[in-house]
């Protein structure tokens, strides 16, 4: 599946039939770590993944925290404490499989950054993470007016991003994975029948008939859903395709 054209952003601003309710929009894109933060940390650990969290702000700042799934390491710790985007960083707490970090960062100088600070009361970061040399960055926005607004900023800032899904939030999304209710249901209802299981207990037929859905939409669904879940727990990086045109 090709990547969205970002000249569609601003497409349904001019449409004069354009209805009162338009949908929120989901945009999700990488761009080069130097474009965000970290830059030196990411290139100098390319094991670790970071992810920052979004919380309501209390310090103007939306992304206070910084999860890692690296250990302990201190040369990891001086690494971002070093970076020029970086004002402090302590630690929060260990966990088995990771760290972390409250953060207080930086002025970013009219960037990135400081363009999600500004905007985080309209706009909502919904995922933020670093690994290697690039951000993976997914943002909620009202409507796509100000998507359009964002990437009138982005092409003013020559900003290298690269888009890899944009859509319509017309559906409800389930939980931190994007899978619509329909997905849901359909996987937890393949796996309850034994779908999944080794030998098979039921087929796409009996899922479908059960669902009172044609086995090709049963089909497509759990592809759609299976992907989300993927991409949404074990790829970093990498553009899917998942959520354009699926409802």
């Amino acid at each position: 599946m090709t990547e969205p054209d970002p000249s569609e952003i601003d497409d349904r601003q001019h449409d004069d039939h354009q209805p009162d309710d338009e949908p929120m929009v989901i945009f999700e894109f990488a761009v080069p770590a130097e474009t965000l933060a970290l830059e030196q940390p990411l290139a100098a650990f390319p094991d670790v993944v970071v992810e920052l969290e979004q919380l309501v702000p209390t310090n103007n700042s939306p992304l206070p925290y910084l999860w890692t799934n690296e250990e302990q390491r201190p040369a990891f710790r001086t690494a971002v404490a070093d970076d020029p985007h970086v004002d402090r960083i302590r630690k929060v707490a260990t966990f088995e499989e990771g760290v972390l970090y409250g953060i207080e960062w930086a002025d970013d100088a009219d960037g990135l950054f400081d363009w999600i600070e500004t905007q985080h009361e309209e706009t909502a970061v919904l995922r933020a993470r670093g690994h290697d040399d690039e951000w993976i960055l997914q943002l909620r926005f009202p409507d796509r007016e100000r998507l359009s607004e964002f990437r009138t900023f982005y092409e003013a800032q020559d900003i290298d991003l690269r888009p890899i899904r944009l859509y319509d939030l017309t559906d409800h999304m389930i939980g931190q994975y994007d899978i619509t209710a329909k997905q849901r249901e359909a996987l937890l209802t393949a796996l309850e029948m034994g779908h999944f299981a080794i030998p098979r207990e039921a087929t796409l037929e009996d899922v479908a008939d059960s669902l009172d859905i044609s086995a090709r939409a049963l089909s497509e669904r759990l592809r759609r859903g299976q992907m989300a879940l993927v991409s949404n727990t074990l790829m970093v990086g990498r553009p899917t395709g998942v959520g354009l045109g699926e409802q």
